[in-house]
């Protein structure tokens, strides 16, 4: 089932709760759950071409158009592969990253390759190490692209499934993506999963672990003309301090927690250690770094307090800031990118309360609208979105995110818990459909921060160790408890409504706290951790998979909701997409199967008359 889906499956099971739920609303499920009219969009380096993940016909597609609202030059081919990313490496070339899942140690694995595309969709190619014999499960990690406009780029890449095989571990290659020659630089190293390189093309650094696995391993040198020197690192579980950037003088910056909230600083390459502070956001993580088209300058960086920032350091990227924001008042505008030369600027506008619109401007020239991120809202405000804090029953402060309908008095309304995915994620206003669905059906939707979230600091994450399904749980139950006490919500009248780890809480909160929802909705949940570990196991080479899992709770059997089907107590909708290649089908599917299993064994026990109950009708 597509995602968008769910919308209208959400909205069944929601509006079949009893008396005094919200009445339907004038604008039809399709308006929220339709596909964005463009996503992902990137401007080539002339400043010329849009590459963008377009909506046609229903359906998804890589298309390039002009920058100046002209229209559709090319459709590129992707196929059924799962489109994971795309960037220009040169005006006539690009690169998209696409993954599919094949059989591999036992079960599934997965697999991404690059595809390389002509401008004009004449040629499109994998990317592919034909001499080595074996074309290898890890094709896409690019260093480097050429910015001298030749189509070259630096890639690593693995050539073996199994850690006892030397191709498990990433070589390095000069590509030309036109011809798709291969020009090797860097052999694979034992314990070494990734390298960096700098902006002209060095491969200067490697990080891995050592055959022991206790402690990360490093290598450095000056250029590709120079042999590698290994030298100490952190332990194994201490923060793993990596290059954010290799700046153009040789310099290299990274971002690190050392302080309790990400920051900036400065990298000594030849030590690893963390040098002067450059850049931080007090309470909060700094998330993105912009830079300079050479890496000679950090021109600004991004973090999040209520809704995404984003701070210039750069004068000119200031002053061009300030331009746009004038021209769209009271709205956020987001730089997307720029044109190599800075002139042709991508952007994006909208807010919390209504999607956005995407836009190019070049100097002298009048804005071009290229595409509305939902044609039948456009650009229109819908419902109300603020960040609210709250207090969980062990003290700690937490936040979340409130949206709520659009002219209705907020005292009493039914209440839609939405924990978010991850859970290293976290909520910010921002526009978000599912939200915005719901609160236009009448409810109160709240988007609750629990401890385990990223974004708010070291410790505020650190507060999630160890437990899934307990405090991080007692965190989403403490947001309708809230809720309730505000008077903004009937508690009476709850859902718990969420996707990917959102979906396991959904799945948990039916079985460990069924009393305080009267439904839930689970989409692409992870119901049984123990299987998880078995299939992210071939996902990365199992390494530090078992020990990632097992640290999520103190008993990941018990934490299962698979295990303890027999005391759900409440209906519950599982969505789940057969080709999720990140929580399996499997996780649902089972989940499913012993679901009506346990509903069957129950049934038995009733007579006739008593399965019209709402004991036997509890886990329909």
């Amino acid at each position: 089932m597509r995602l968008r889906s769910l919308l209208a499956a959400t909205g069944a099971l929601l509006l079949a709760l009893p008396a005094g739920t919200p009445v339907l609303a004038e604008r039809p499920v399709a308006d929220f759950a339709r596909m964005p009219g463009i996503e992902s969009p990137g401007l080539s380096p002339n400043g010329k071409l849009v590459v963008v993940t377009a909506s046609i016909g229903g359906e998804q597609a890589l298309v390039i158009i002009k920058a100046d609202g002209g229209g559709i030059v090319a459709r590129l081919p992707v196929g059924d592969a799962d489109l994971l990313g795309v960037r220009w490496v040169n005006d006539e070339w690009l690169i998209a990253t696409v993954g599919t899942e094949v059989a591999a140690m036992g079960g599934p694995a997965k697999a991404t390759r690059l595809l390389a595309f002509r401008v004009d969709g004449s040629d499109a190619h994998f990317l592919l190490d034909k001499r080595n014999g074996n074309v290898g499960f890890n094709m896409s990690d690019v260093l480097w692209v050429a910015r001298d406009g030749t189509p070259k780029i630096l890639l690593s890449y693995q050539t073996s499934y199994y850690r006892d095989k030397e191709g498990f571990w990433p070589q390095v290659a000069f590509v030309d993506v036109a011809t798709n020659a291969f020009s090797k630089v860097v052999w694979p190293r034992e314990g070494v999963l990734d390298w960096y390189a700098d902006a002209a093309g060095n491969v200067r650094l490697g990080i891995g672990i050592e055959r022991e696995g206790l402690r990360t391993r490093a290598l450095y040198r000056e250029s590709n003309k120079d042999n590698f020197t290994e030298f100490g690192n952190a332990r194994y579980d201490e923060e793993l301090i990596v290059p954010f950037a290799l700046m153009a003088d040789g310099s290299a910056i990274t971002m690190s927690a050392r302080d309790g909230f990400r920051a900036v600083y400065a990298l000594d390459l030849k030590t690893m250690q963390l040098g002067e502070k450059l850049f931080s956001v007090p309470g909060h993580d700094i998330e993105s770094l912009y830079l300079s088209q050479g890496n000679e300058s950090v021109r600004g960086y991004g973090y999040t307090d209520k809704a995404w920032r984003t701070v210039w350091v750069d004068p000119s990227r200031k002053a061009l800031q300030a331009k746009l924001d004038a021209s769209f008042p009271g709205k956020s505008v987001t730089i997307l990118k720029t044109s190599t030369d800075d002139r042709v600027v991508l952007f994006k506008v909208g807010s919390a309360a209504a999607p956005g619109a995407y836009y190019t401007y070049e100097e002298g020239q009048p804005l071009t609208q290229l595409a509305l991120e939902n044609a039948a809202i456009g650009t229109r405000a819908q419902n109300p979105v603020k960040t609210v804090g709250y207090t969980a029953r062990d003290g700690m402060s937490l936040n979340g995110v409130l949206t709520l309908p659009a002219g209705a008095e907020p005292r009493n309304l039914p209440v839609i818990i939405m924990p978010h995915g991850g859970p290293a994620a976290f909520d910010a206003e921002g526009w978000d459909w599912w939200s915005q669905f719901l609160a236009d059906r009448g409810y109160a939707v709240f988007q609750p921060n629990f401890r385990g979230s990223t974004g708010f600091g070291k410790a505020y994450q650190s507060a999630g160790a160890g437990e899934w399904g307990m405090k991080m749980q007692d965190d989403v139950d403490d947001a309708l408890a809230f809720l309730g006490k505000e008077g903004i919500g009937d508690v009476k009248r709850a859902c718990v409504v969420g996707a990917s780890y959102g979906g396991y809480v959904a799945m948990r909160a039916a079985e460990r706290n069924p009393d305080f929802y009267r439904c839930a909705v689970s989409y692409a949940g992870v119901s049984d951790l123990p299987e998880m570990i078995k299939y992210n196991k071939n996902f990365i080479g199992g390494l530090g998979t078992a020990d990632y899992w097992r640290n999520r709770a103190e008993d990941l059997s018990d934490v299962s909701p698979i295990n303890h089907v027999d005391r759900n107590g409440i209906p519950i909708l599982v969505v789940h997409g057969k080709k999720d290649r990140r929580v399996p089908f499997a996780q649902s599917q089972s989940y499913a199967d012993r679901l009506k299993k346990a509903a069957r064994r129950i049934s038995s026990t009733f007579s006739p008359k008593e399965t019209t109950s709402s004991a036997a009708r509890r886990i329909d």
